[in-house]
């Protein structure tokens, strides 16, 4: 009897740690064809790639640490991502088959979420090496990292427009998490949101016309759309589960999404209106 009860705990506690698992940060090939994201189903936070139809699900890293927010670059040759594998985070390159396995930063601060440049020869991340969280660009072939403002505030998550002019990001500057425009020189900056709910991970559409990004402001995090001008705010889920982590889809028919809708944290995909909810089948 108590073989079998222990039998049965373990068999519990695996399909616990089944249902436990955290699919997170997806980001699109350049083609649409792929999408690469960061898993936790091996026990470690890992990267892997799957089809956009759900097939080929493949593991990209293979290391004890936690590698996390891939983003793909244009060109579709690399995937750059943070990771503690060296002992606090930093910002890593490797190529699409997993070879090739290069590190950009050194820095004892933390160095985190890495966004690519279009014409694929820089990345803009932030670093609390000054003490709060603030963007940095650094050139893929290496060099040292440049600060691109200089502010009190915690800025996060900072995008390229597809033009390459602007960045957008998430700014504690008013207290709590907006979403804000600002010209690559720094020179001139737009909040596209205000108000007291968290506004965050904010990411472009492939035409710069809109910015898609998480909001509380309902009183859990849906998905939301804002044009560039700050005009046409849309909510696109209206789901009581968590939807995070929204990225258009190079041709900006779809959006891919991480939501805990059905349990767990999945990858979702769905019209840029927010119609056709579906899972992506073959993530679990």
């Amino acid at each position: 009897m108590m073989r079998r009860l222990l039998l049965l705990s373990v068999i519990w506690l695996l399909a616990a740690q089944e249902r436990a698992v955290f699919n997170s940060y997806p980001s699109w090939s350049p083609d649409g064809s792929h999408i690469v994201f960061s898993s936790d189903r091996g026990g470690n936070t890992d990267l892997y790639v799957i089809g956009a139809d759900g097939r080929g699900l493949r593991q990209l890293t293979v290391h004890d640490s936690i590698d996390s927010h891939p983003t793909w670059s244009p060109d579709g040759s690399l995937i750059a991502f943070d990771s503690h594998r060296d002992g606090n985070r930093e910002i890593y390159l490797v190529a699409v088959d997993g070879t090739e396995l290069r590190r950009l930063t050194r820095d004892s601060a933390w160095d985190s979420t890495p966004s690519w440049s279009p014409d694929a020869s820089r990345l803009v991340f932030y670093s609390e090496r000054d003490g709060n969280a603030e963007l940095y660009e650094v050139d893929v072939r290496g060099g040292a990292p440049q600060r691109l403002l200089r502010t009190p505030a915690n800025e996060h998550y900072g995008s390229w427009s597809p033009d390459g002019s602007e960045l957008v990001m998430e700014s504690d500057a008013d207290g709590d998490r907006d979403i804000v425009v600002m010209t690559v020189t720094g020179q001139r900056r737009t909040w596209l949101t205000v108000n007291h709910a968290r506004d965050h991970l904010p990411s472009w559409s492939p035409d710069g016309a809109e910015i898609v990004f998480a909001s509380r402001r309902d009183g859990n995090d849906e998905i939301y759309v804002i044009d560039r001008d700050g005009e046409g705010l849309r909510n696109l889920t209206n789901d009581p589960g968590v939807d995070v982590m929204a990225r258009f889809s190079p041709d900006g028919r779809s959006i891919v999404f991480v939501s805990n809708r059905g349990g767990a944290f999945d990858l979702y995909l769905m019209s840029a209106s927010g119609r056709d909810v579906r899972k992506l089948e073959g993530v679990r």
